[in-house]
């Protein structure tokens, strides 16, 4: 990693550190999904930088990829637990977060755990560990009374790439890829009291190009060329000026194709109840080797 690289993943850290306050401060029971993610997307415009994807905003049993649609009619209640997944780049370089709040407090003890196992594995990580290790060193982390969600991990980032080949498991999964120093990794755990496995639920309103092949259709045609301005990272419906039943009709046909893909929600396969915590490293990045957190506020 040159330094310009670097500079650029910490600047979007520093743009995404505002946007986890302000995740904060807008995720108030009674408002509205929508009303939550745009406040946040925009934050990160007014910032000069763009989101990395859509931010998530799953619910309880629901562990990632859900993002309100045009036309979201859910609000946050009191007693929700809500996954708030922000991501930004500054010229393709990402910084990926995330956090967990429960506006009545609930289930406070299960977040801070999630927070104080993200700690730990921060601390842990350095160049020379394998993923492997890691994995097994996080999975030792977690109380018994929760379990690591097995098939979610964190990982690698590359330009204009938010999962970049490498994944980071919370479990000891016997991978002897070493991690190295000025490797750009997001870290994050998931823990439920549930089983600690996630399925595939309904679609969750975040779309990624797939394939860049020539599609019939005018509409189609027109809404891909719209689509590749998101340089290969995942978008929403809500992104576009106008999105109406011609362009869903275009979208359902370029799905249909597999020349997008449309991400559907994870859900805790016994309705456990799931939280997160995510952070960006820049491993032995910094002046003394040390890692560089961009996103830790």
């Amino acid at each position: 990693m040159n330094d310009e690289e670097r500079q650029k993943y910490v600047e979007a850290g520093e743009v995404i550190q505002k946007a986890r306050k302000h995740a904060r401060e807008v995720a108030t029971p009674g408002t509205n999904l929508k009303e939550i993610a745009e406040s946040i997307e925009q934050l990160i415009r007014d910032e000069g930088l763009e989101p990395a994807f859509p931010v998530n905003l799953s619910i309880d049993e629901e562990a990632a990829h859900y993002s309100p649609g045009v036309s979201e009619d859910r609000v946050l209640k009191e007693d929700d637990v809500l996954k708030i997944d922000i991501g930004a780049h500054c010229d393709g370089y990402i910084a990926d977060t995330a956090l967990t709040v429960n506006p009545s407090g609930s289930e406070e003890e299960m977040i801070e755990t999630v927070e104080e196992v993200l700690e730990e594995a921060l601390e842990f990580l350095e160049p020379g560990v394998t993923v492997g290790e890691f994995g097994a060193f996080v999975q030792r982390q977690i109380p018994d009374d929760y379990s690591p969600i097995r098939n979610l991990t964190g990982h690698y980032l590359g330009k204009y790439t938010q999962h970049a080949g490498v994944s980071i498991p919370n479990v000891d999964n016997g991978s002897e890829h070493v991690i190295e120093e000025g490797d750009a990794v997001a870290i994050e755990p998931f823990l439920t009291d549930g089983s600690g496995k996630i399925k595939n639920g309904k679609k969750g309103n975040i779309y990624k190009l797939e394939t860049d092949r020539n599609v019939r259709g005018r509409h189609e045609r027109k809404l891909l060329g719209d689509i590749k301005e998101f340089q290969g990272l995942p978008f929403s419906t809500r992104w576009f000026d106008d999105f109406g039943a011609r362009q869903k009709m275009a979208l359902n046909k370029l799905v249909q194709a597999d020349v997008v893909h449309s991400y559907p929600v994870l859900k805790e396969v016994e309705g456990g109840t799931v939280v997160q915590a995510e952070h960006t490293v820049l491993v032995g990045a910094g002046e003394d080797g040390e890692n560089i957190v961009t996103t830790r506020r």
